[in-house]
């Protein structure tokens, strides 16, 4: 079973009662997603260019809808493009927290890139922050998001921040999938709006071969 949840600076609540096929395995029929978003769809999106996780500059992030003071972007709805189709290289272990949350990065960015957005850039600062958030859901009974301003506080920069959690002991790839599947998910996945980001996995329970991991993907811009 995969939990997700996803913020952004506003927010809107999505009952969804019938789930995508390809997913149907994933969650339970009935979940909640919470999904939250800016003013309108994501904005879609500059030429592609090389995936990667690349160091870049401290940035942070928002739930309750007390973000920064700014303009909000302009937003045009994504193109839609073939789905994507990655798996993680077979020397990942993803019982490692650290190399499944890497996987996870690299898979969004496949994503990105195959839709025609340009890859994420890996922020250092976000990652610590990832994995507090992450942290701070062990056992809890829903993924509910933490306020986003102590976000933008830590990693100053940024006027665009969001959120998007899993809970599951599925591999990496149907993590993507399912965000991918889910709109207010995908919004925060494809936005160009957002450009630095990092994921941050803990474990939740489940075996050593097989952890439960809660993982927060951060997102500025």
């Amino acid at each position: 079973m995969l939990r997700l949840w996803t913020a952004r600076r506003r927010c809107r609540i999505d009952v969804v009662h019938h789930v995508p096929a390809r997913v149907a395995g994933l969650l339970l029929t009935g979940a909640l997603l919470c999904g939250c978003s800016g003013p309108g769809p994501a904005q879609q999106l500059a030429p592609p260019q090389e995936s990667g996780r690349t160091a870049s500059p401290d940035k942070s992030f928002d739930d309750r809808g007390t973000a920064p003071t700014h303009t909000a972007p302009t937003h045009t709805a994504p193109t839609p493009g073939p789905q994507p189709a990655w798996t993680p290289p077979a020397e990942t272990d993803l019982a490692d927290r650290a190399q499944y949350a890497a996987a996870l990065e690299d898979g969004v960015n496949a994503a990105r890139t195959q839709l025609g957005a340009r890859p994420l850039q890996h922020d250092p600062c976000l990652e610590a922050v990832a994995e507090d958030r992450a942290a701070a859901l062990i056992g809890a009974a829903e993924l509910v998001h933490a306020p986003l301003p102590p976000v933008q506080r830590r990693c100053p920069g940024g006027t665009v921040a969001a959120e998007n959690l899993s809970r599951t002991d599925r591999p990496p790839q149907d993590v993507v999938q399912a965000w991918l599947d889910s709109p207010s998910h995908r919004d925060n996945l494809v936005s160009v709006d957002l450009v630095r980001s990092a994921i941050g996995c803990v474990r939740d329970g489940g075996t050593d071969a097989e952890p439960v991991l809660v993982c927060s993907h951060v997102f500025i811009g």
